[in-house]
Order: structure tokens, then sequence, then C-alpha cells
């Protein structure tokens, strides 16, 4: 507070502080006096009345706040439910039972759907056993395209299995696409290529060694552009060959270590060759797989959950014979059922 003596900036503005003795100089007579005391009784009643209105427009202000608060509690538990709502709305599909919201066009879809089994893409590496696993990238690039221009879209294999047990939707044209193994070209060429149509794969990975080939860091980008994971074993065995022991490690121990390294749901298996029997399809189960693709080929189908057919697609095939497969498939379908 500034001192009597450092008032002369303020003077001019306040009776008080230009002259800040006026109430303690002597009085001269009786009526002086009378008239000091009545002038104070009315600057005291002038007070009062000014802080009983002001107390009478707080205790206002207090009531419209509290009246404020209580419409804000209201409204904040009805946007609550709301937003709930929303989100129950807009839940991802198979996410925790919450519905989904789907493209305009998609619809319940219950029939068969073509699930395209690629390996490396790229042309063959100089000495290989099997050079028609690998398909160059400007074919697939050729094959994408025709699938496009014909109005197919793709998804993953479990969009496809939520759609078959009837809590999800589809494109009018789905199809799938996978990868078996992991090779650094599905990553290179054939993330980069689907991803021009915004399109996801299916990487069906062998947990082991084997697997290395394509790098941690590419499969986790692929799985945060909705890519779906599927286990391949963990050492590429052919699991009819194996006992409960190793069956169990090939089957339930790759699930696991694949869950644990990415982070994602396996819900997916496909076997090695191609090759299935009944202790496989037991071993699958009782690891809480939803469902496993094989090399039989055709469209798969929701009556086969762990035996689905797929399209293979070889480097000899270019355009041409991978429309007439596709196409081959496709027509020879029965009606698809839509719920």
């Amino acid at each position: 507070m500034p001192q009597i003596d450092d008032l002369s900036p303020y003077r001019g503005s306040n009776p008080s502080i230009d002259d800040p003795l006026r109430y303690f100089r002597p009085m001269e007579g009786r009526e002086r006096i009378e008239e000091l005391r009545a002038r104070r009784a009315a600057e005291g009643a002038a007070r009062r009345r000014r802080r009983a209105v002001a107390l009478t427009a707080l205790v206002a202000a207090a009531g419209a706040i509290v009246a404020v608060v209580a419409l804000a509690g209201g409204g904040g538990s009805s946007g609550s439910t709301s937003t709930s709502a929303a989100t129950s709305a807009t839940g991802s599909p198979g996410g925790d039972g919450s519905a989904a919201k789907f493209p305009a066009s998609w619809r319940p879809y219950r029939g068969p759907v073509p699930i395209l089994e690629y390996h490396a893409i790229q042309p063959p590496t100089p000495g290989s056993a099997y050079p028609d696993l690998f398909v160059p990238q400007a074919d697939f690039e050729q094959q994408m395209a025709w699938l496009h221009g014909h109005a197919y879209e793709a998804v993953t294999l479990k969009q496809v299995e939520d759609a078959w047990a009837g809590d999800g939707e589809l494109p009018p044209k789905p199809v799938v696409v996978s990868f078996d193994d992991g090779y650094r070209s599905q990553y290179v060429a054939g993330f980069l290529v689907l991803d021009r149509y915004h399109w996801p794969g299916v990487i069906d990975l062998i947990a082991g060694p084997q697997g290395d080939d394509l790098p941690t860091a590419d499969v986790k980008k692929m799985l945060a552009a909705g890519w779906e994971l599927a286990s391949h074993t963990v050492n590429h065995l052919d699991v009819t060959t194996l006992d409960a022991s190793q069956l169990a490690t090939e089957i339930a121990g790759s699930k696991r270590d694949l869950e644990h390294r990415f982070g994602v749901k396996v819900v997916n298996f496909c076997y090695p060759a191609g090759h299935y029997d009944q202790a496989a399809i037991a071993e699958l189960k009782r690891a809480g797989y939803r469902g496993a693709t094989t090399e039989l080929p055709g469209l798969a189908d929701r009556q086969n959950p762990y035996t689905l057919a797929r399209l293979e697609i070889s480097g000899s095939d270019g355009l041409a014979g991978f429309v007439q497969k596709v196409q081959s498939a496709t027509q020879q379908a029965p009606a698809p059922a839509s719920a």
C-alpha cells in the first residue's frame, strides 16, 4: 500500500486521498461536530446500502452459477450417453460386440468369397526350386488393377468371417488377398500396390526364423494400415507329420508368439503346403483359431471354416491366367446368400 508521502500520483481523483487528514482536523463549535456526525452517519448508511445491494447481487449470481452447473451436469450426462451410443454404433467390426459402421455400399453377406494366394512379389531368385511362387511386381500391379476395375474390393479374412457369422458386412464383390511365409517383397511391392486402393491384405507369417525376411517394422506398418496377421506355423512344417506335442508348438505356439510380438489377436491359420488332417483341425480349435486356409482350389465358404479354399496365383499366370482363375471360380460359385 502507498504511504501518505507517496500519494502525489493519485491526487485529484479521490477526495480521501487528496486530503487524507480531512477527518482528523480539530472541529470548531458544536454545530461543526454535529454536522460531522450527521455526515458520517449518512456515509455509513450509504455504505451499508451499497453492501446490501452487492450482497444481493452476489447471492443472485451464485444461484445462477448453481443452476448453470446443474444444467451442465445434466447435459453432460445426456451427452455422455449419446457419445456412448455413437461409439457403440461406430465400433470396430468384431471388436467388443458393439455395432460397427460400414461403408454405405456394404451389405450383410454370407456367400462364398475368393481368397487369392501369393508368395513373393518379385522375379524369381536365381536357382530357386519353386520359381512359380514368384509373381513379378508388374504382373501383380496389373492383377490388382483388373480387380479394382471390375469393382472388386479387398477385405481381410476376419471381416469375411464376421459377415459369415452375421456380425459384419462386406462390399458387393469382396476378395481376400493373402501372402504366405513372410517375404520382404510382400511389403515393398505387395503392400505398396494395395495401398493405392486403400485395400488391406492378409499376411500368413511364419513365426520362426524362416519368416524373418519380412522385417518386424514392415509387418507393423502393414498391421497399422488394417492388414490381418495370420499364423503359418513356427517352422513351416507339414502339420500332418507331427505328434501331439509338435502340433501344439506349431499351431498354438505360433499363435502365442505372433500375438506377443505384434500385440494383435491372431484368429486364422494357414497350413504349410496346404496339408491338413483332423488332428490339426482339432488342435486349431483347442488353440482358439477361427479358421484356416488350404491350397484347395476354389472359393472359400462358411460351411468349411478350417479348410478354406484359395486361388493360388503363380508367376506364370500373368494377367490372362489370373483373370481366367478368378472368373472360372466365381462363375461356378453358387448364388450368394445375403443373410
